[in-house]
């Protein structure tokens, strides 16, 4: 097995994020200047068959993953626990500090008569009370749940060489603050919207018909330095001397003489979704020469379609998501959806199973698209192993 990691650079604004689906598609499609009809037809059904191995992941900014929040949530439940018991005291000092400053202000009231020395020294007691008051609702802030949640929410994307200090960070024995978390290096994603406008009567060629307004989404991903994100990543992991395999090393050697552009949504006639590839790195992988691990759990990097007779699912924190693409089948005139785990999911083997290629599955799509043999809606993502352990 040989892992390429394509970079591209994104050119205008996106309205999505490229998924494992759509990126197979692309390649599969940009794989026809190399290969032939049968080669390709033979590779997807092998794909489908399981009998050739490929795994990609979703579109990721460049040196980020996708951030396991459930997992992360699921596994800061003990040390929630532990903050809401120190929340509590901190509240406790609070309502101390409210009484111990009404005190003082019944005195001042009491000697507003006095010595103008004596009331600005209860005054300055005031403002001390205040500051404390203030500094322990910061704590208090630094410690709840919503914002803890609400920080981990925020996180899309961590930067690669830190989630295993964020998983370090959990598994402490102290209480966990929303200041601990945001050290991380993260990307968050935005959301905004534009409006838009089809001329019905063009494109019908109905003069006088009216124009159909319509809202259409603007992503962007900003990093702590509230920086706009424009270089991004997807991966491929794929057996040697396979047609995808062949596809890659073409591009990473075109590369040399000139960038390869790319439309990789909707909305390409409008300039939206474009990108440039600007470098295919390759690298062996180490899990083939590592000793196999039911015990090791990995992080769902695209849009996978679960084989559930392979994964631990009391063991794996999983997030599921219905597509709202066309279904795969209709029978009876029954409309089936499909579901995927989602990018981010962390996922368990069973005990007999070691090879993470197993956890995914590729299914037929020809009954749909009766125009191309051997169509497949793609469902082996591509996972990363995750540095984390049970615990006893």
């Amino acid at each position: 097995m040989i892992t390429y990691e394509v970079k591209l650079e994104k050119i205008g604004e996106m309205t999505t994020l490229p998924d494992s689906q759509r990126l197979f598609g692309f390649l599969i499609n940009y794989s026809k200047r190399y290969c032939s009809e049968d080669e390709i037809s033979h590779f997807v059904k092998g794909v489908r068959e399981h009998e050739q191995k490929c795994m990609i992941s979703s579109m990721v900014p460049t040196g980020y993953y996708p951030t396991p929040k459930e997992y992360i949530m699921q596994k800061l439940q003990k040390r929630l626990g532990e903050n809401r018991e120190e929340i509590e005291k901190l509240e406790k000092k609070q309502i101390d500090l409210k009484k111990e400053s009404e005190s003082i202000i019944e005195g001042l009231i009491e000697k507003n008569s006095q010595k103008k020395k004596e009331i600005n020294e209860l005054k300055s007691q005031i403002k001390q009370i205040e500051n404390k008051f203030k500094e322990v609702a910061v704590c208090i802030n630094n410690l709840s749940t919503k914002n803890i949640y609400a920080t981990i929410k925020s996180m899309d994307f961590i930067d690669k060489d830190e989630l295993k200090n964020l998983f370090e960070l959990i598994k402490k024995e102290r209480s966990v603050k929303v200041e601990d978390l945001a050290k991380f290096e993260h990307i968050k994603k935005t959301k905004t919207f534009i409006q838009k406008f089809r001329l019905e009567d063009q494109i019908n060629e109905l003069p006088g018909m009216p124009n159909v307004a319509y809202s259409l989404p603007i992503l962007s991903f900003v990093n702590k330095a509230e920086e706009i994100q424009k270089d991004f990543s997807f991966f491929v992991r794929v057996e040697k001397d396979s047609c995808l395999s062949k596809c890659l090393e073409k591009m990473k050697n075109s590369l040399n003489e000139s960038e390869i552009p790319c439309f990789l949504g909707g909305k390409a006639s409008s300039g939206y979704n474009e990108y440039r590839i600007y470098k295919i790195e390759e690298f062996n992988d180490s899990e083939d020469r590592e000793q196999p691990s039911a015990s090791v759990r990995y992080l769902n990097m695209g849009a996978l379609l679960p084989n559930f007779d392979n994964i631990d699912v009391k063991n794996s924190v999983l997030d599921i998501y219905t597509s709202d693409r066309k279904p795969f089948e209709i029978e009876n005139e029954i409309s089936k959806v499909i579901s995927f785990i989602t990018a981010g999911s962390v996922i368990k083997l069973r005990e007999n199973i070691i090879d993470p290629h197993k956890i995914g599955k590729s299914i037929d799509n020809s009954k749909y698209n009766p125009m191309y043999k051997d169509t497949i809606i793609f469902g082996n993502s591509y996972f990363v192993k995750l540095e984390v352990h049970d615990e006893t």
